[in-house]
């Protein structure tokens, strides 16, 4: 047996034992031990990438008003799954209410960005993805719109549910496309491999208090994303700007979380 073949047989051993030593974590502790861990990385991350250069002040808030869209598209998911109808009229509501609040910080963004001194190319590519953001908010926000006075006048539709989430679905993606555009070049496809493949889907999780088995099921997937940025970030790349304490407290989060599932 040579020297590589004993080396793969330890990796895979312990590699092994890990996988056996994983545990379940119950809902009552992930919703007051886990979650608030999570939680606070993702804090860490928007504060940290908020940092680069040109990087729009507002992005950070409009991104966590999209997400507040999540609860009421699971609501319209189980309430109306086929057509749109009066038992889903106070969710409508709800997302008509909270995408007047976008509405409102996309239009900011885009004057602020707009009148920047410092374009570039990058900046355009940013700006003409938050443009079409911004008209998919206004058309989604008229069609919900629309959608309520029809149901308040009592008058019968056949607006199907899977459209009006497909549209919102169409948000997420918009703005995180939007947000990529913002990271400098040569940082861009460490941080969006860590924005679609951490941050993103833990984004979407924490708010289910009932699917408190996501991180259980992903906890290797997730820990090789948040060591893979630190590793490029602290020892391959130099370390951008201000950004090394961020790095540091959302590594220390993450090891201390690891400990209720090992």
């Amino acid at each position: 047996m040579n020297e590589m073949h004993k080396i793969l047989i330890v990796v895979f051993v312990l590699f092994s034992s890990n996988v056996m030593a994983q545990k379940s974590v119950g809902r009552e502790t992930y919703i007051l031990n886990v979650r608030p861990v999570v939680s606070g990385i993702l804090n860490d991350f928007y504060q940290m990438i908020s940092l680069f250069p040109d990087f729009p002040r507002n992005m950070v808030s409009l991104i966590e008003n999209v997400e507040t869209l999540h609860s009421d598209k699971e609501i319209l998911r189980s309430t109306c799954p086929g057509l749109i109808n009066q038992r889903c009229k106070t969710t409508v509501n709800s997302l008509r209410a909270k995408l007047i609040s976008i509405k409102s910080i996309s239009l900011q963004l885009l004057a602020e960005k707009k009148m920047s001194d410092t374009l570039h190319v990058n900046n355009l590519s940013a700006l003409r993805i938050m443009s079409d953001f911004d008209a998919l908010v206004e058309s989604v926000k008229s069609d919900l719109d629309n959608t309520s006075f029809l149901m308040t006048a009592g008058i019968s539709q056949k607006k199907e549910t899977y459209y009006i989430l497909k549209s919102l679905d169409e948000l997420n993606t918009s703005i995180s496309l939007a947000l990529v555009e913002y990271i400098p070049f040569s940082y861009r496809e460490d941080f969006r491999h860590f924005l679609f493949n951490f941050v993103t889907p833990l984004q979407r999780q924490i708010s289910q208090n009932t699917n408190h088995d996501f991180l259980y099921k992903n906890l290797n997937s997730l820990n090789f994303t948040i060591n893979l940025l630190n590793q490029t970030l602290t020892k391959k790349k130099k370390t951008p700007q201000g950004m090394g304490p961020y790095l540091s407290v959302m590594h220390n989060r993450w090891n201390s979380l690891l400990r209720y599932y090992y």
